[in-house]
């Protein structure tokens, strides 16, 4: 089975605009060549067991940037416990070239950022995944992320701005396996294309957290830069009736997406909760994939189509300088709980 996601980010100097769209778990079809079959489904997960890349091979990249991308995302991944990713250089050559095409053309010469229009300079594809097949990536799931549009400044911090989102931080910690990167130049210096997945030869080596293990951003330990998420910027934007003010608190987000899950779970959340280290409880919104319910959970339509498994607790309001503990109970469909409970993170001082 194919999945198919796009989502599209960009931020101006001090704020994030996004907007985003795409498939999820089911078939999507796709413009242009016909993409590679799906492969054999893989065999039933065992619980104990998980697929997660624990190492890598170091990349090669010769340019600062981009290694230091490279590094940035694979750090944030290993401490949410998504695994790493591999550097490919077929992805690198679909981002590059997109990153290429936008640099030269702008943002909207085409419907969506992510697509191009034949014809113009450095056309290299209709779409991201049209791309991903002509640089030679054969996809069993892919997605792609462009970042820190609008910005000049090539020290823009790219993958942080796409990570301090709802559903672009979702795509970030998906189970891709391999990423390359693309950034502009001149006037878009600050623009990032960052393009994720796994092969079709590799299919059923997707990332997937052991039993009773979940992927979690920010991680215990962690520390974030700021604590405000700018909720009326990302597109599609999260619920006004859930979230109406323009500003919101750092996201929690949680992917459920291990072994007993893959096995066929579904979640109930019974409690998600983030707190002071006073254990003054913040007053939040949880959001829910359609394999996620329970206590205070609200359905999501993206996060069904493009992230199941995945739940996301937004504060109500920014985040001041200092420690939180997010605390964490739910079950899947067989009674299995779920580890960690209870991690903290803190937020930087400005």
């Amino acid at each position: 089975m194919q999945s198919l996601k796009v989502l599209f980010a960009l931020t101006a100097a001090a704020a994030l605009t996004a907007c985003g769209g795409g498939g999820g778990d089911s078939p999507t079809s796709t413009p242009g060549p016909a993409p590679a079959p799906a492969p054999a489904p893989a065999p039933a997960p065992q619980a104990g067991n998980g697929t997660l890349q624990t190492s890598v091979a170091a990349a090669t990249y010769a340019d600062a940037r981009r290694l230091a991308a490279f590094n940035q995302l694979n750090a944030v991944r290993l401490g949410a416990g998504a695994g790493l990713l591999a550097q490919s250089t077929a992805l690198d050559t679909s981002a590059q070239d997109h990153a290429s095409y936008l640099t030269v053309n702008g943002f909207n010469s085409a419907d969506s950022a992510h697509d191009e229009t034949a014809g113009l300079a450095d056309f290299s594809g209709a779409n991201p995944f049209v791309r991903m097949q002509s640089a030679g990536y054969a996809y069993s799931y892919a997605t792609e992320v462009i970042g820190d549009i609008g910005s000049t400044s090539a020290t823009s911090d790219c993958v942080g701005d796409l990570l301090d989102t709802v559903y672009h931080a979702v795509s970030m910690l998906s189970r891709a396996t391999d990423v390359g990167f693309g950034y502009g130049a001149g006037s878009a210096a600050g623009m990032c294309t960052i393009d994720m997945g796994s092969p079709y030869a590799g299919g059923s080596a997707r990332q997937i957290p052991p039993s009773g293990a979940i992927v979690a951003y920010p991680f215990g330990g962690s520390t974030v830069a700021h604590g405000t998420f700018r909720v009326s910027n990302e597109s599609p934007r999260v619920s006004t009736a859930l979230l109406p003010a323009a500003t919101a608190g750092t996201p929690v987000v949680v992917g459920f997406r291990n072994q007993d899950v893959v096995a066929g779970g579904a979640v109930t959340i019974t409690q998600f909760s983030l707190a002071t280290t006073a254990g003054v409880a913040l007053p939040a919104v949880i959001l829910g994939g359609s394999s996620v319910s329970g206590a205070h959970v609200n359905a999501d339509a993206t996060l069904a189509a493009d992230a199941p498994e995945f739940a996301v607790l937004v504060p109500s309001s920014p985040l001041a300088a200092g420690t939180y503990t997010v605390t964490l109970h739910a079950t899947i469909g067989g009674g299995q709980a779920l580890a960690p409970t209870a991690w903290s993170f803190t937020v930087a001082a400005p």
